[in-house]
């Protein structure tokens, strides 16, 4: 009778959530990634029979604070933002699954420059220019200002700025108005015919699938099995075009990325 009486309460509990908020970090302008992350939302929609919305912040740090306070129930997020999220409000989030990416394209950092131009290795940056993404970005701040600094580079810089996006490091550099600059391989990828690589970063595990943890448990653990044995990846293609599928990952695995930004 007891254990019928608790099967009725979750019952019950579920019913009480009307939908799940969807939080993202938007590496892209909203409306893209919203379009990137709406095929994955309705594959977990259809899974849990539960109406999910897409909800982002104003801007990288405005998500963090609300991946750390529980304005999104579940959500896509990048490391380091995942780190300072889980150091703003210990032990509020899960992991639910981290995306696998293929071998021919994992998450590292590069730094390039402008192909044809001097700018090949960390001496010749000495009094030049630099471009960075985010201030709260893996692979367009804290990994390669690591990597700058373990070089003797960044103090030699004669100015370094931070613009936002990926993309627009790389065009900025190609245009010509920064010597050199940091973005994702995958980016510097896409605009291999008009770059060269000055370095590249050793592996970093990428973007996850998070819960907060005030979510039904449940639920979470019906999210997370769901994610971790998908058959049609069709839908996490929309968000990155070279993974395979979703993995599971652990908050160990981030420890190196920790000691990177506490240095």
């Amino acid at each position: 009778m007891k254990l019928l009486f608790l099967s009725f309460i979750f019952v019950l509990n579920l019913f009480a959530i009307e939908s799940l908020r969807f939080g993202v970090i938007s590496t892209i302008e909203p409306s893209l990634m919203q379009k990137k992350v709406t095929p994955l939302i309705n594959a977990i929609e259809k899974e849990i029979q539960m109406k999910i919305i897409f909800q982002t912040g104003y801007n990288y740090s405005d998500t963090i604070n609300k991946f750390a306070n529980g304005s999104f129930d579940i959500g896509l997020i990048g490391p380091a933002p995942y780190l300072k999220a889980s150091e703003i409000s210990p032990n509020s989030l899960e992991i639910l699954a981290g995306i696998k990416n293929s071998k021919k394209d994992p998450f590292r950092s590069v730094i390039i420059s402008k192909k044809g131009s001097r700018f090949l290795h960390y001496s010749d940056l000495k009094g030049e220019t630099f471009a960075f993404g985010s201030p709260n970005s893996t692979l367009s701040y804290y990994v390669p200002k690591y990597m700058l600094t373990k070089s003797n580079t960044l103090q030699k810089l004669k100015k370094y700025n931070f613009l936002g996006r990926h993309d627009k490091v790389a065009q900025y550099v190609i245009m010509g108005k920064f010597s050199a600059g940091a973005i994702k391989q995958s980016v510097a990828n896409k605009y291999a015919k008009y770059l060269q690589i000055i370095d590249v970063s050793e592996d970093m595990p990428g973007f996850l699938i998070v819960a907060n943890k005030a979510l039904n448990k449940e639920l979470r653990q019906k999210i997370k099995t769901f994610l971790l044995n998908m058959k049609d990846i069709a839908p996490l293609k929309k968000i990155k075009k070279t993974a395979i599928g979703f993995e599971p990952r652990y908050d160990s695995q981030y420890d190196r990325l920790r000691k990177i930004i506490k240095e």
